[in-house]
């Protein structure tokens, strides 16, 4: 098994070394976007709340073409709503406000094809290592965490060589094992953005 995994890495640093030995020249960047996230789960009454992610990284540019890497953090907001406990299931029984905020660490790739005057599509995915942290009034709190996704989509408009601007959107799938049982939360998130490159 080791063996397999030496001659994959192997592989991907000989084939990341030859096409970047391919593209005309890069940059490293940072990324910053702000915006809006909505949950996807229906026990959640407030689904929305503000949303913000920082990405730094790399670009290869090969022509009309970028590709490149990525890590960063991302802040999803938080959802609210109540829940419900039958009476029956003893001195816990009644109605709660409940609570999850999202956040968590991303590592991945992105692409860039670059059209018309400045302007360029992107795509992004990747890992996405999601912590929630939950809040059930009177009872307390409590934080989980797990390893997700992520993908996006996006349109910019590039100033100069070093700055551009544009709009996005990104879907997160945060996961994360809860008293031995793996649950997962979709959230979408619509943002303006900055890209500064150096």
């Amino acid at each position: 098994m080791n063996k397999r995994i030496h001659i994959t890495v192997a592989a991907a640093l000989l084939a990341a070394a030859s096409t970047a030995a391919m593209a005309d020249d890069g940059a490293f960047f940072i990324n910053g976007n702000l915006g809006q996230s909505r949950y996807h789960d229906s026990g959640f009454n407030d689904k929305t709340d503000t949303a913000g992610a920082v990405r730094l990284g790399y670009d290869w540019n090969a022509g009309a073409f970028s590709f490149g890497a990525e890590g960063g953090y991302v802040d999803l907001g938080k959802a609210s709503g109540l829940g419900y406990v039958p009476y029956y299931a003893g001195p816990y029984g009644g109605t709660y406000g409940i609570g999850a905020k999202t956040s968590g660490w991303l590592l991945g790739g992105n692409f860039k094809y670059r059209f018309g005057n400045n302007m360029y599509l992107s795509s992004r995915a990747g890992w996405f290592r999601s912590t929630f942290d939950t809040n059930v009034s009177g009872l307390g709190s409590q934080s989980y965490s797990g390893n997700g996704g992520y993908a996006g989509l996006g349109l910019g408009y590039d100033f100069n060589r070093n700055f551009g601007i544009g709009a996005s959107y990104d879907r997160y799938h945060g996961r994360a094992t809860i008293y031995g049982e793996r649950v997962g939360e979709n959230i979408d998130m619509f943002s303006a953005f900055a890209e500064f490159r150096f």
